[in-house]
């Protein structure tokens, strides 16, 4: 999957007519000749996407690899400073979800697809694992295709043949392709080595590398319908094995009886410290994090602290310092670190922010490297600075539009940041770079509407009915809201209109100065939004019991 997807969408936006009006006439091969002049080009934005999954090299302090969700697989050999794609042509799908490099040799990189923070707008699910032996020039399909999503890869510190995949699995189905598979000959054959059943993955995994036999999971029961979140039930479960996965105990002394989402991580400067993230809703506060003084025998509570579990199924990332067991880093919204074992906490957050990953060099914990919603950032200083995220163009755009002016502008919300409208051309002044885009209404979310051959106004959505128009000459906006109120938070019951995340929004190009908003009802404006008057009756089938809190545990 090339990742100048977004220039392709372009392309085809502007040809479709011109082909749907020839398809009836013509043979593919005829079709296959409008696009043969077209070339690649990359036009931005330039700044980094989402990522979950990044990692560095055990003695090579220069080199790091990060995994996107939307863009595939990219390299730096800089420190950050530039960033090259290197599963152009390779992979056929372009959501990673973890990547692993050998530590026993670092050609050998393991990469498995399908992005594991179980977003309702997820990129896409993957297509199992890739493998290289010439540190990135190449790959190899390795198989697991039906695991959809995978959250974690340990390696075998001085075996590159011996593997592990954590497979999370389908987020909107059942399906048996979940659990914990093992490879002994370097990916060429699997065997799944812990199932717990068709609705519970595997949401991580972590190895003892002083003693690699030693595993410890987290299971998790979860799956997303189109009105809520499951996480949790009576599949999701710590468990641990001592003889390379080929057998596993359950875990429970200490622990809350009821789980949802959880990490765990073995210590690996202490191999009888062992670290766990829980989400319980077993009783108040019975959530946080918890740690093992002997390997997982019992269990007692560190702390509550609500920031280390809040949106489980989003966030719940855990990371000890491998030099020094009461150094530990949770990943969440903010990224947190505490230096007593868990008890205290500071904040970190010096990127971009949602943070998922973190991979800390076993020789020099001063030197990490971080996954977020701006993609990937090194630092040789414990976090006191970080490389650009600026310098990668790895953004997931939801959708695009374009206006008739000349050279023509797109149009587009980009996951976590703003709306953005990017130059299709520069006249006179060289390539586009980050001069040819700026900001335009609404937010990530946004579905941006105007008048193709006049944009003046533009009409951007973001989260749950929010409308920004932007006035282009005056550069001002207003919120133009129908029924202006918060619904971020409330019970969909409870919503005047209930507006879906990203609800939709269309400029009318048979109706003078009219826009549409989609919520259960169609609503309509003939002024700029001033005021909006419902257009159908209720489209939905209005079933009450689908319009709770948009989070539900299955236990």
């Amino acid at each position: 999957m090339k990742h100048q997807l977004l220039l392709s969408v372009i392309f085809i936006s502007l040809f479709s007519r011109v082909i749907a009006q020839t398809k009836s006439e013509t043979t593919d091969n005829d079709l296959n000749s409008y696009f043969k002049p077209v070339k690649w080009r990359c036009i931005g934005p330039f700044r980094g996407g989402r990522s979950v999954g990044s990692t560095g090299v055990v003695g090579a302090s220069n080199t790091y690899y990060m995994g996107t969700t939307g863009g595939g697989l990219w390299k730096t050999d800089d420190m950050g400073i530039t960033w090259s794609n290197i599963s152009d042509g390779y992979f056929k799908t372009g959501s990673v979800g973890a990547v692993a490099v050998a530590e026993s040799d670092a050609n050998v990189i393991y990469v498995g697809m399908g992005e594991h923070a179980v977003r309702g707008v997820m990129t896409s699910h993957g297509d199992g694992v890739y493998k290289s032996t010439d540190a990135g020039k190449t790959w190899t399909k390795m198989g697991l295709e039906t695991t959809q999503h995978i959250s974690r890869i340990a390696i075998h510190p001085k075996d590159p043949n011996i593997v592990y995949v954590a497979a999370q699995g389908a987020l909107y189905s059942q399906s048996k392709q979940r659990g914990i598979y093992k490879s002994t000959d370097g990916g060429v054959t699997w065997k799944n080595i812990l199932y717990v059943d068709e609705k519970t993955g595997c949401a991580e995994l972590s190895m003892d590398m002083n003693n690699p036999r030693i595993l410890y999971a987290a299971m998790w029961e979860h799956g997303r319908l189109p009105w809520k979140v499951i996480s949790g039930g009576s599949g999701s479960g710590l468990y641990k094995s001592t003889d390379g996965g080929d057998t596993w105990e359950k875990m429970k002394e200490g622990l809350p009886p009821i789980l949802g989402k959880m990490s765990i991580a073995v210590c690996r400067s202490n191999s009888e410290k062992v670290y766990a993230l829980i989400e319980s809703d077993w009783e108040k506060e019975a959530g946080g994090l918890y740690v093992s003084e002997n390997a997982g025998k019992s269990w007692s509570q560190v702390t509550k602290d609500h920031r280390l579990i809040q949106r489980s199924w989003y966030y719940i990332e855990l990371f000890p310092d491998p030099l020094n067991e009461n150094t530990l880093y949770v990943m969440s919204a903010p990224a947190l670190r505490s230096i007593d074992g868990g008890k205290n906490w500071e904040d970190i957050s010096a990127t971009h922010g949602d943070y998922h990953d973190l991979w800390i060099n076993p020789n020099n914990s001063n030197n990490m490297i971080i996954s977020d919603d701006g993609g990937a950032a090194i630092t040789f200083n414990k976090g006191k600075s970080w490389s650009s995220q600026q310098n990668m163009p790895t953004a997931q755009i939801y959708r695009i539009n374009v206006d008739n002016k000349f050279p023509y502008n797109i149009y587009g919300g980009q996951q976590d940041n703003s709306s953005v409208k990017i130059a299709s051309r520069e006249l006179g002044s060289g390539s586009i770079s980050t001069r040819s885009w700026t900001a335009s209404a609404g937010g990530e979310s946004a579905f941006l509407a105007f008048n193709p051959d006049d944009p003046q106004f533009v009409l951007g959505g973001s989260y749950l009915g929010t409308i920004e128009m932007l006035d282009n000459n005056a550069k001002a906006s207003t919120n133009i809201m129908a029924a202006p109120i918060q619904y971020l938070g409330r019970e969909t019951k409870d919503m005047k209109y209930r507006f879906n995340w990203n609800a939709p929004i269309i400029w009318s190009k048979h109706e003078t100065n009219t826009y549409y908003h989609g919520a259960q009802y169609l609503l309509k404006t003939t002024d700029n939004g001033k005021t909006w008057t419902e257009a159908s009756p209720d489209l939905t089938r209005n079933e009450k019991e689908k319009q709770g809190k948009r989070w539900r545990s299955n236990n």
